[in-house]
């Protein structure tokens, strides 16, 4: 077994993130067509695990903006607030730029 085969066997053992999960769930719900066909290529899995790393990559890179923009606040109860907001805002852009799109390959 080559170096790429074993990255390739090790890959499928991860199991899928969590914006990869909402993925599948979004394409069985609104794409079932292009799930089969990938299924049958034997790329869903792999373009699960793309589309998590891509928006977890994002989201890295959308978390670093807002805090340049809005700075972390000094008090706990103004941190909450701070917190929930960037995740909400962070977490709408990744799932609306990058999750939520019917990808076909990894």
């Amino acid at each position: 077994m080559n170096l790429k085969e074993c990255q390739q066997e090790n890959l499928l053992d991860e199991p899928v993130g969590s914006y990869g999960q909402k993925w599948i769930r979004f394409m069985e719900e609104q794409h079932p067509k292009l799930v089969r066909e990938m299924l049958r290529k034997g790329t869903f899995e792999a373009v699960a695990r793309s589309v998590d790393d891509y928006a977890w990559n994002y989201r890295e890179l959308l978390d670093n903006q807002y805090m340049e923009v809005h700075p972390r606040p000094k008090t706990f109860e103004e941190i909450v607030a701070w917190e929930q907001t960037r995740a909400f805002y962070t977490d709408d852009l990744v799932m609306r730029e990058r999750v939520l799109i019917p990808h076909r390959t990894a």
